[in-house]
């Protein structure tokens, strides 16, 4: 199977199965539930449910039962997106080429909408799947979802980030990455890990999916100047604009590229001491290569 056909494979199959837990009735307040399926299901690659479906393939585990924390992940990736563009962080109006949740919701249902994917996320996590053998590794999960998106990762790196008196230094780059971005891939991958309790290739996916996170990250620092807003979905250029701290503003745009270029062949180093690493490989390519 193609890489291709393979990511639309394994994003169709997310994209049914979770029609069984994203909520559907929220009577009292059906404004809010617009505005989180106006995110969520905008049109999104789904990289992180893809990453931890090929983790969870390679290892030959049952798919069906990492679906709920899959749709977590998601919820979280697309609150953090809904609450990036809003004014006060980001303030972009373009979000996968539709206009931004808060210039169609307005700011205070968009804060909502954020507000509840993020809720919504534990809760899935700790009700599904219904499975008591499943228990132990459900609630260490959660606390490593919560590990990789509060202070100690997203939220922390997104502080770095806004931080007007950021060194502009190559260590703290890499801290802000790695928290900000690497944190919520990195419990992407380790998801199968965790829900069976298999830390058989625990150091070696942990080690390949903390440089896939750094990877994906340099590779958007070099969009932002290379890419086009349409191709994006989102403005192109804010990077330099705003004098935000990026591999691009740090080094260049040639250094950055050849950083790139040796994460990824770490990122691969790592897969192949994986078995049946075909696509975890691919996947690394994939986003050394993407275009948007």
């Amino acid at each position: 199977m193609s890489l291709s056909d393979y990511l639309k494979n394994k994003r169709d199959f997310f994209e049914k199965e979770i029609k069984n837990f994203f909520p559907s009735t929220f009577k009292e307040a059906s404004a809010v539930l617009k505005a989180m399926e106006y995110s969520f299901f905008a049109g999104g690659k789904r990289f992180r449910p893809i990453l931890a479906l090929t983790v969870c393939e390679a290892l030959g585990k049952p798919e069906k039962d990492i679906i709920p924390a899959c749709l977590a992940i998601e919820m979280i990736h697309t609150y953090s997106l809904i609450h990036d563009d809003l004014p006060a962080m980001d303030n972009d109006d373009f979000r996968r080429g539709k206009p931004s949740n808060h210039k169609i919701f307005g700011e205070g249902m968009a804060i909502l909408a954020g507000d509840a994917l993020l809720t919504e996320a534990f809760f899935v996590a700790s009700k599904y799947p219904e499975n008591d053998k499943l228990i132990k590794g459900k609630l260490d999960f959660i606390r490593e979802l919560a590990n990789a998106a509060g202070i100690r990762g997203m939220v922390g790196g997104q502080v770095m980030d806004i931080d007007q008196n950021k060194p502009f230094n190559t260590d703290f780059l890499y801290k802000l990455h790695m928290a900000k971005t690497g944190a919520i891939i990195r419990i992407s991958a380790l998801v199968p890990l965790i829900i069976y309790q298999d830390y058989t290739y625990f150091k070696e996916i942990n080690s390949y999916a903390s440089n896939l996170g750094l990877l994906f990250q340099i590779t958007d620092d070099i969009l932002d100047v290379e890419s086009s807003s349409s191709k994006l979905g989102k403005t192109a250029g804010k990077d330099i604009e705003q004098n935000k701290l990026t591999f691009v503003t740090l080094f260049g745009l040639d250094e950055a590229k050849k950083k790139a270029k040796e994460v990824l062949e770490k990122t691969i180093a790592f897969a192949e001491k994986v078995p049946n690493n075909r696509y975890l490989m691919q996947l690394a390519n994939y986003i050394f290569s993407r275009d948007k």
